[in-house]
Parts: C-alpha cells; structure tokens; sequence
C-alpha cells in the first residue's frame, strides 16, 4: 500500500470514530509558560462533552468554574466571592481547547477550520509525512497555518506563517496515547516567536484523561445567585 493510501485510509477510521464512540472527556491539565526568566504554572482540569460544552476548573494562578462553548457564549464564577463575569463576544470558548477538538473529530484541522481558515494545498514530504497549508483572509489571524501529520495520521506539528512565510508559532505534539477509541497527545510543546532573539515557551502537559465518565463537573452551572461582577473597580481576579 502506499504512504498516500495508508495516509487515507487511516484518515477516514480516524475521523469515523469520535462523535459516535465517545460523548465526553475529561483531564488535569499543568501549564508553564516560559518567557525570559520568568515561570508561570497554571494547573486546572476540564470537561469537554460532544455537543461543543466545556467546563474548566482553574486552580492556579486565579481560581474559577469557566463554562463556554463552541461559539464562545461564556461564564466565569468565582466561588470565594460568588461573582459572575459574563462574555458573549467569543474571547474564550471550547474551540481552544485541544481535547474538545479531538472530541469533536477535528484531527483533520486542529479547529482552525473553525477560525475561518481553509485549506489551500496538501503535499507529501519526507519520510512519508503528509503537511497540509491553511490559508485565511482574516487581517486578524496569522495568513498561513500549516498541519505536519504522520504515517499514522496524527498531527506532529502546526505552525502559523506570515504572508512571506515566517513562522510565528509552533506546537509539538507529541506523547500520544489511546483514550477511549481516540489517540491523544498528552503533551504539547508551543513556541512562540516574539523576535528574532526572544521566544515564549509553553509546555501543556495532560493528565487522568478519562473517556465517558459520570463526574458531576460536566453538568456544572453558575448558581443562580451568583453577583454580577464589577470590573470598574477590580481587574485583579483575571490575573
């Protein structure tokens, strides 16, 4: 069979198995962001469920319940003082989420589809990798992004490009291993290009990732008493 075939074939069982095999994820999740000298450790876990909701539990460094969705219709509560910050306008939402993604069957974009990205070329590279090119018109998104897949069909690496093909970004995904009926990579590595001399690190390292489990958190909802929050005076508790 060839590298292109195979490449298809494990496409298509790939992308078959997802929406009907599981219905929701779950995983604690530890991020350290490296800029310079400075370390900064967020750990939280979340609930992703297939009809696009999810839940984060954030621990560390500010402690909050965040629920959104795929079209970014969003809460977040704050449990120690009872407020609600409310925002409809898409700043967060389960589209940013890996683990959604995966969820959702999404493996053959990462989501980017999602962003208003489409797909401008697939080619085949070394060592039978197949890389696929995205391109948006959004002036607000980077131009170009670009998806390396494996033999096996699982995304190694993405990139975002600049109009003359300059990277931005890029994300390693590496430490798969079968959740449910659906490899996922435990650990992400993205770098970030601020200049030519400087970079910001962010290694995202998954954890518990459980397939289909009855945990209460996936039903979780803002108390209906929760306080509107007043951001004139406080813009401390995002922080």
């Amino acid at each position: 069979m060839s590298n292109s075939l195979r490449v298809i074939v494990l496409a298509l069982l790939l992308l078959s198995v997802p929406a009907a095999a599981q219905r929701r994820l779950s995983a604690d999740v530890e991020v350290k962001t490296v800029a310079g000298r400075s370390v900064v450790t967020t750990t939280k876990s979340v609930y992703c469920a297939n009809n696009g909701r999810l839940v984060v539990c954030n621990y560390k460094p500010v402690e909050y319940t965040m629920v959104t969705n795929i079209n970014g219709e969003t809460k977040i509560y704050f449990k120690k003082t009872k407020e609600v910050l409310v925002d409809n306008q898409g700043m967060m939402s389960s589209k940013d989420e890996l683990l959604a993604l995966f969820l959702l069957g999404r493996i053959e974009d990462l989501g980017v589809g999602l962003f208003g990205y489409r797909l401008q070329k697939t080619e085949y590279v070394d060592d039978g990798l197949m890389k696929k090119t995205f391109k948006c018109m959004d002036p607000n998104m980077p131009p170009y992004t670009e998806i390396v897949y494996g033999k096996d069909y699982l995304p190694i690496y993405s990139a975002t490009l600049t109009e003359d093909g300059h990277v931005q970004t890029k994300v390693y995904y590496t430490q798969y291993k079968t959740v449910g009926y659906v490899p996922f990579p435990h650990r992400l590595t993205q770098i970030s290009y601020n200049s030519p001399t400087d970079s910001t690190v962010v290694r995202t390292v998954y954890s518990n990732v459980v397939a289909d489990s009855d945990d209460t958190m996936f039903d979780f909802q803002v108390p209906a008493d929760a306080v509107p929050m007043d951001l004139s005076g406080n813009t401390q508790k995002l922080r």
